[in-house]
C-alpha cells in the first residue's frame, strides 16, 4: 500500500522511509514558499526520527529557506511555534499514535494541511527530481519553543490557576513524556499531578502510543483508582490526541468529552459553530444545537476539519478519534490546550466527572468495524449500499452515510489501509443489532458474515 495517504505520508521504517526520502521532501515543499520565508521542523521522539529530521532539514535548508529546527517535540508544540513565529509553513516528522517500526510526515504550508491533490503532489517532486533548487543554500538555526507554549497557556488560564484537583497523567511514553507534568504543574501550581508511562522511549516501550483504543488506557484507570485521583489524562505518541478517564477509573468515550468540552464553552458557544467529524453521535449534533451553537458536518481527517474550521469560523471542532480545535489556535488543535480546558471546567464545576459524562445521554453505536477489501474493489461496494438503501436519505461526504428512522450507516474507504470501515447508530442495543443485521445481508455474502463476526467481537459477544 502506498506511503501517501489523503493527509500525509506513513510507511513502514524498514521498508518504505529513506533519509534520502526525507531530503527530497524537504527541498520539494521549501519550494513551495518564497525564499528567506520561516519554516519550523520537528518530531517525535521515535528511534528513527533523528536521521530522517536531520535529512529533511538539510533539503529545506538546500531550497533557501529560514528553517528553523524545533528538536524531537509534541505536534502541538510545533504548530504553536509556527503561528507565534508567523512562519509560512511547518513540517513534522511523525506517525502519531502508529508503533515505532512506522514513521512518516506531517506539514502544512499556509494556514492548513494539505489535501490529497498536495500530496500526490509531492509524491510526483519526490519521485521525479533530484536538486531542483536554484536559491542560495540556507543554514538552518534552533529555537527552544517551551518556554514560551507555557507562558502562553499560563496567560490563557490564570483563571483557573487556584484549581485544586489530582490528576494523573498518561503520555505513554510519547512526545508528552517528561514535560506534561511539569507543564500542567506550571500552569495550575494548587493541582496535584501523578503519572506513569512518564519516560520518553523511542520505542514506547513496545507498545502502539494509541490513547484512542480504551483498551490500552487501564493501567490508568487503575492507577486513577489507587490513587483516588479525580481524573486522568493520556497523550498519544506525538501528542496530538487526548484521552479521558474519570475518577472511577472508565474511560470516557470520544463523545462524552466532546459533550464536556462542548458544555465547557458556556454562553460563548451561542451563535458560533461547532464543527464535527461525520462519525460523531447525533447526539451531539443535539446537544450542540441545544447549547446554542450550529453544528457544522465534516468528513474525518486533520487536514479536513482543519479546512472547515477556517473556513466556517467555528469556535470549537472535535473527531471522535479524540482531536479537538480551537479558534483560540487559529483553527487548530491541541490536546494539551484541550486538557486545560477540561481540568479548569472540571475545577470550575466542581462535580465529579463521572457525574459530568452521565449528563450526556445513553449512545448506542458501535466503533469503526474495519474490513480488508481491496481498492479496486471498495467503489463498486459502495455503489451497492447507495443501491440497497435508494429509499433512505443518504450523504456521500465521505463515503456513504445512511440515515434511517432507526438510525444511521456510515460506509467509507480506510485512509490508511486498504479497508472499508464501517459505523452503525441506533436507538437502543436491539435497534442496533437489527440495524447491522439488516445491513450485512445487503452486502456479498462473505463480507456481510465478516461484518457480523467482527461486530460481535466489537460489542464482546465474539
Amino acid at each position: 500500500m502506498s506511503i501517501y495517504k489523503p493527509c500525509d505520508i506513513r510507511g513502514e521504517v524498514a521498508e518504505d522511509l529513506t533519509p534520502e526520502l526525507y531530503h527530497r521532501w524537504g527541498e520539494a515543499l521549501g519550494m513551495q514558499v518564497r525564499e528567506g520565508e520561516k519554516f519550523v521542523v520537528g518530531g517525535d521522539n521515535r528511534s528513527s526520527t533523528p536521521d530522517y529530521l536531520e535529512a529533511l532539514i538539510d533539503g529545506l535548508a538546500a531550497s533557501g529557506v529560514d528553517t528553523v529546527n524545533l528538536g524531537q517535540l509534541p505536534t502541538p508544540m510545533i504548530y504553536h511555534a509556527k503561528r507565534r513565529l508567523k512562519a509560512a509553513a511547518c513540517a513534522i516528522v511523525t506517525a502519531s499514535h502508529n508503533p515505532a517500526f512506522i514513521n512518516g510526515l506531517k506539514w502544512m504550508i499556509g494556514d492548513r494541511p494539505p489535501v490529497p491533490d498536495e500530496v500526490e503532489a509531492l509524491r510526483r517532486a519526490a519521485e521525479t527530481a533530484t536538486s531542483r533548487s536554484r536559491r542560495a543554500p540556507r543554514p538552518p538555526r534552533s529555537m527552544d519553543i517551551s518556554f514560551d507554549y507555557v507562558a502562553n497557556l499560563q496567560e490563557t488560564w490564570i483563571e483557573a490557576m487556584g484549581a485544586q484537583l489530582h490528576l494523573v497523567i498518561d503520555p505513554m511514553h510519547g512526545c508528552w513524556a517528561g514535560r506534561s507534568r511539569r507543564y500542567l504543574h506550571a500552569i495550575f501550581p494548587q493541582c496535584l499531578f501523578s503519572t506513569i508511562h512518564d519516560s520518553p522511549e523511542d520505542d514506547f516501550a513496545g507498545q502502539a502510543p494509541d490513547c484512542s483504543q480504551s483498551a490500552l488506557l487501564h493501567e490508568l484507570g487503575e492507577a486513577i483508582y489507587r490513587e483516588r485521583a479525580h481524573a486522568g489524562l493520556a497523550f498519544d505518541g506525538d501528542g496530538d490526541r487526548l484521552a479521558v478517564v474519570d475518577e472511577r477509573g472508565v474511560p470516557l468515550s470520544g463523545e462524552e468529552t466532546a459533550w464536556i468540552l462542548l458544555d465547557s464553552f458556556g454562553e460563548k458557544l451561542r451563535g458560533r459553530r461547532f464543527v464535527h467529524d461525520l462519525k460523531f453521535s447525533e447526539r451531539i449534533v443535539e446537544r450542540a444545537r441545544e447549547l446554542g451553537a450550529e453544528p457544522v458536518v465534516e468528513r474525518s481527517g486533520h487536514t479536513f476539519i482543519r479546512a472547515k474550521m477556517a473556513e466556517t469560523g467555528a469556535i470549537f471542532g472535535a473527531e471522535v478519534s479524540g482531536h479537538y480545535f480551537f479558534e483560540a489556535l487559529g483553527g487548530g488543535d491541541d490536546a494539551f490546550y484541550a486538557a486545560c480546558r477540561l481540568i479548569a471546567h472540571l475545577a470550575r464545576a466542581e462535580q465529579p466527572l463521572s457525574k459530568l459524562r452521565r449528563e450526556c445521554p445513553s449512545i448506542y453505536i458501535t466503533p469503526d468495524l474495519r474490513l480488508f477489501v481491496p481498492r479496486e474493489a471498495q467503489a463498486e461496494i459502495l455503489e451497492s449500499v447507495r443501491a440497497a438503501w435508494e429509499s433512505f436519505e443518504q450523504s456521500t461526504t465521505d463515503g456513504v452515510r445512511v440515515t434511517t428512522p432507526a438510525g444511521w450507516i456510515l460506509a467509507r474507504p480506510s485512509g490508511t489501509e486498504e479497508a472499508l470501515t464501517f459505523r452503525f447508530e441506533s436507538l437502543d442495543w436491539q435497534a442496533l443489532d437489527d440495524l447491522v443485521v439488516r445491513f450485512s445481508h445487503t452486502l456479498p455474502d462473505d463480507l456481510g458474515d465478516e461484518l457480523l463476526e467482527n461486530y460481535a467481537a466489537a460489542m464482546g459477544r465474539g
